[in-house]
């Protein structure tokens, strides 16, 4: 329709040129035409003669250029096409609604027939090819992902519905593959960048998601993301510290170290990672690493996973660690984390009075694995009847938590 319209404004401007030109030409000498049929006579002016042929010849142009379309829309072709569209319309639209009722078989027969007879047959494959999916039918699923694919601009999106298949499939480097082929193109796409962080965390491969971060970032921040980019720096720290071929602890802190460094400085200051990062350096005979961490983190916001990990260090003197727990309680004397961790620190220390009085401040704190300890601490003192005394109050405490059900008021005989 545009070439048309272009075509019928370039013969416009020509006419105009060639009017223009013929007027210019008359004016100077008009001329006269005599015309005899029999016993009449008509004369009249060359101008008038060569205007009355352009402007039919005009009007003559302009009706073919517009009746042209016109022409071609009542051409039996042009119907039977239209035919063949509303029916491939109809047959998507039933198709789909078959689909969503779950009547695979006949959601795929309408489909089929649907590709057959639109123009853009894409929507109709790729959703015969989730029928052909739900009917268990894999050979036909791949042979409607293919089509899909073969189709103009039918690659990519037969490439993401392939990548979730294959993820629902538990095949995470399949839907790599997918992926990784169409991202040269469509590397902004954030369902492309998603699908791959997805199958890069199946994969094992932590690496690649970090990677993959600053890209999603781009589109949005939520807190799905935030819980995926902290999920894979944790899973990245326990590759590092179980990754084979080092020769000793050294070598793993080194690696920790460099990765904790690379690591976004928000998340190096989220409670749970930092413990963790602090565990593996305590693990790694680095316990004043650990330590440093842990206070460094505490001395600016409080957070009670992190002095847990003080139980871990073993390099460095128990005592030090108890004066620097201490030293948080007086700011904390009720916390029941920071007094269990002191009373096993002082079990380290072999300070059995210290590490009763914490246990036992612990207890009443709320802390159940508190009445544990001081079950184990008074029998090993030799204090049988307390240790069973604790070992009461701690299934009392888990009973607490037990649905109320029926129990018998005493022996039941056999």
């Amino acid at each position: 329709m545009i070439r048309r319209l272009l075509l019928l404004f370039v013969i416009v401007l020509a006419a105009l040129a060639a009017a223009l030109w013929l007027g210019s030409w008359l004016l100077a000498e008009p001329g006269y035409v005599l015309v005899i049929r029999g016993q009449r006579e008509v004369e009249t002016s060359l101008a008038f003669v060569l205007l009355a042929l352009l402007l039919g010849a005009f009007l003559l142009v302009l009706l073919t250029v517009l009746a042209g379309p016109l022409w071609q829309f009542f051409t039996p072709a042009r119907w039977s096409r239209w035919r063949r569209r509303r029916a491939g319309a109809m047959r998507l639209q039933q198709g789909l609604l078959d689909l969503a009722a779950g009547h695979w078989q006949r959601a795929e027969e309408q489909l089929r027939s649907a590709a057959n007879q639109t123009d853009w047959p894409l929507p109709a494959l790729l959703a015969a090819a989730v029928a052909a999916r739900q009917r268990g039918d894999t050979t036909a699923e791949r042979y409607w992902l293919s089509a899909a694919a073969d189709y103009p601009r039918g690659a990519f999106p037969a490439a993401l519905l392939g990548a979730r298949f294959a993820l629902a499939d538990n095949a995470p480097g399949r839907a790599r593959e997918l992926l990784e082929a169409q991202r040269p193109r469509h590397g902004d796409s954030p369902v492309l960048l998603h699908l791959l962080a997805e199958a890069c965390g199946r994969d094992g491969d932590w690496a690649a998601v970090c990677e993959l971060m600053p890209a999603l970032r781009r589109h949005g921040e939520s807190e799905q993301l935030v819980r995926r980019e902290r999920r894979a720096w944790r899973a990245r720290m326990r590759q590092a510290a179980a990754q084979p071929g080092f020769a000793d602890a050294a070598q793993r802190r080194e690696a920790l170290t460099r990765l904790w460094k690379a690591m976004p400085r928000p998340l190096r200051h989220e409670p749970p990672l930092r413990a963790q990062y602090a565990g593996y350096l305590a693990q790694f005979e680095d316990g004043a690493g650990a330590l440093k961490v842990i206070a460094a983190e505490i001395e600016q916001r409080w957070d009670d996973g992190l002095p847990a990990v003080l139980e871990a260090i073993d390099d460095v003197p128990p005592e030090q660690l108890l004066a620097r727990l201490e030293q948080w309680l007086k700011t904390r004397p009720g916390n029941a984390v920071l007094l269990r961790t002191a009373g096993r620190v002082a079990l380290k220390a072999k300070l059995w009075g210290k590490a009763r009085s914490f246990f036992e401040a612990a207890a009443e704190a709320g802390s159940e694995t508190a009445l544990v300890e001081l079950a184990r601490l008074y029998a090993a003192l030799g204090e049988g009847e307390r240790a069973h005394e604790m070992l009461q109050r701690q299934l009392k405490a888990q009973g607490r938590r037990l649905p109320s059900l029926p129990l018998p008021k005493g022996p039941v005989g056999s």
